[in-house]
């Protein structure tokens, strides 16, 4: 029996086995596949119809989309208030604005280093490409995730293409009228 099973998650996670799995397609098999998941991830899930595993991965990352963005613009924000990054991040991971992508994303928007990528901007245009055509058969507006939609066009076109999607926060700077010092990358390179 064919199986329809996404994974929710980055390259990070993987190697901290912090992936998950949206199964769908047959219980019995989804069944016995679960000792092979977990090797690899902290939660399967069995999602019931063939296809319905990757519904629930456009929708997880139409959310992604929106945090990821929603991270960018809250660490921009805080460069214009003058707040400490540092403050800023470990009191937003305390509280009720918190979420795993800021969790994720937000360490490299503070640092204003992308070259480290656990989605590259390039491929994520693709998934950007995969939601919106599901959410626009389906009829359903998605007014929040089409406002992302320009800020990762952006990043694509001004030179992170293969930079982490947390470089979102960087074409915010631009528009925000903000510049960070130049800094080396991890590679020797100065940006």
């Amino acid at each position: 029996m064919l199986l329809d099973c996404p994974v929710s998650g980055t390259g990070f996670q993987a190697r901290e086995k912090d992936l998950v799995i949206y199964a769908s397609g047959g219980a019995a098999e989804i069944e016995k596949l679960r000792p092979l998941f977990a090797d690899f991830t902290r939660a399967v899930h069995d999602l019931g119809a063939f296809g319905n595993g990757s519904k629930m991965k456009y929708i997880a990352n139409l959310l992604v989309a929106i945090h990821n963005v929603a991270s960018a613009e809250a660490l921009v924000l805080r460069m214009k208030a003058g707040l400490p990054p540092q403050l800023i991040y470990d009191q937003i991971r305390i509280g009720a604005g918190n979420s795993r992508v800021f969790e994720l994303r937000a360490p490299m928007m503070v640092k204003g280093r992308y070259d480290d990528p656990t989605m590259k901007v390039s491929i994520w245009q693709k998934d950007m490409d995969i939601i919106g055509s599901f959410a626009q058969a389906l009829g359903s507006p998605t007014p929040l995730f089409s406002a992302t939609l320009p800020i990762y066009a952006a990043a694509q076109s001004t030179g992170f293409a293969e930079q982490d999607t947390a470089s979102t926060c960087a074409v915010l700077e631009t528009m925000a009228g903000l510049k960070r010092g130049k800094r080396t990358s991890k590679r020797g390179k100065r940006s």
